[in-house]
């Protein structure tokens, strides 16, 4: 027989909290449906819309490694590597997306069920202020990444304008680097053609970041809402007026439930997105070295629009790694009010029988919560210090060469 939920909400608050992943994850056609078998027509339609994803992403990334690779200027490529490498990570993050949909499935049905068996309205209010805030976090990074995107993919190109070069070539700039080789892209109508697909091969990378960055702070902040809704069970163990055997015997099976449950998400979560999460960290970390590498190139160059261009795309990347590490952090501190919470429990108020049944809480209250990308960084704030001290650290060098006015790459001071 089909459970009553607790919470007669659950579905309007469940549509709330996922909506912007809901309609990212649908676009590019990685939504995990929840009940039954697909339909014929939703399983083309699903078909069609990682077809169209996956041109998008190669129809970028294979001129613009021809472009690269035959490249013979070191500053021209070097200026390439940022939107190369991004492209090549929105690239394994889709592909993780697409093969771990039955585990996002999993997740979302595990975060669904807590909705549901909500038990009062007080944990409802502490869950939602939680998924309000991871909500907030997911607006933030999709809007710094979508204008980050289109700027640097329509309105950075078009105010660059035409380039006559010596031999009386008229070049019209792209979004993406693209090599001749396999097309003429200075030629109408096919250069319109190729920066509305550059732009739109924006867009789908854009769009996986963002998915992968809201499947993860819609998780961990809805894991620090059970954490705090932890927090006040094992408050409320000790309550002078329901302190009977039979009601302390209640309350320690529903927190030791509730621990097991939030532990065995967390599992959940980290098995599914690490993978995505230490692409993003570490890609990320490369390219905010080598943007701001090319920024001190530029500064020295007084080249505004390129500042312009690169400060925008750095932002973007910054925004978007210190929301991972935000999160992670925020489950580490909440992980910690409920190790001390636990610690500070006035057991010497239950029966003495009873008491010891406490200390396998505090032992599990105390074991460490947190989620990883890839088994080798926390997302915490000292993750996001390291890489941005990494990046500080690699531009020292260049910064010196300024100094000393010794010059780089002298030859392609032109590019």
């Amino acid at each position: 027989m089909h459970k009553v939920p607790r919470n007669e909400h659950y579905q309007r608050d469940i549509k709330n909290i996922l909506e912007l992943n809901r309609s990212v994850l649908l676009a590019l056609g990685v939504w995990p449906k929840f009940d039954g078998d697909k339909s014929i027509c939703e399983k083309i339609n699903k078909f069609l819309r990682i077809s169209i994803s996956y041109f998008l992403l190669y129809f970028s990334l294979v001129p613009g490694a021809l472009y690269w690779i035959f490249e013979k200027r070191a500053r021209a490529r070097l200026r390439t590597i940022p939107i190369m490498l991004y492209g090549f990570m929105s690239l394994g993050k889709y592909y993780s997306l697409i093969i771990y949909e039955s585990q996002i499935r999993r997740c979302l049905k595990h975060l669904e069920e807590d909705w549901r068996n909500v038990n009062g309205m007080n944990a409802r209010k502490v869950m939602l202020e939680s998924a309000r805030t991871g909500k907030r976090l997911v607006i933030i990074s999709a809007v710094f990444l979508y204008s980050s995107g289109i700027t640097l993919r329509t309105i950075l190109p078009l105010s660059k304008g035409k380039i006559v070069t010596p031999e009386n070539i008229t070049i019209r700039p792209l979004p993406y680097p693209t090599h001749s080789l396999l097309f003429d892209a200075q030629s109408s109508p096919i250069y319109e053609v190729v920066f509305v697909m550059h732009c739109l091969s924006g867009l789908v990378t854009m769009s996986i970041s963002v998915s992968i960055c809201g499947l993860i702070i819609i998780f961990v902040t809805h894991t620090c809402g059970q954490l705090k809704v932890l927090i006040d069970l094992i408050k409320d163990l000790v309550e002078k007026k329901q302190r009977d055997e039979y009601k302390v015997n209640k309350k320690l099976a529903i927190i030791v439930d509730h621990q097991t449950r939030i532990r065995s998400f967390l599992q959940l979560v980290e098995s599914t997105l690490q993978q995505m999460c230490f692409i993003e960290i570490t890609g990320v970390t490369v390219i905010i070295c080598v943007l701001c590498y090319c920024i001190l190139m530029e500064w020295e160059n007084s080249n505004a629009l390129a500042l312009c261009s690169y400060f925008m795309a750095l932002s973007g990347m910054i925004i978007n790694m210190l929301m991972f590490c935000y999160t992670g952090e925020q489950l580490i501190t909440q992980a910690e009010k409920v190790a001390v919470t636990s610690c500070e429990l006035e057991w010497y108020r239950l029966p003495d029988n009873k008491a010891r049944g406490i200390i396998l809480v505090m032992i599990a209250s105390n074991m460490p919560t947190k989620i990883t990308a890839g088994k080798l960084f926390d997302l915490s704030f000292r993750t996001f210090g390291d890489a941005e001290k990494l990046a500080i650290t690699c531009n020292e060098l260049k910064w010196y060469h300024f100094q000393a006015g010794t010059r780089i790459y002298h030859i392609d001071d032109y590019v």
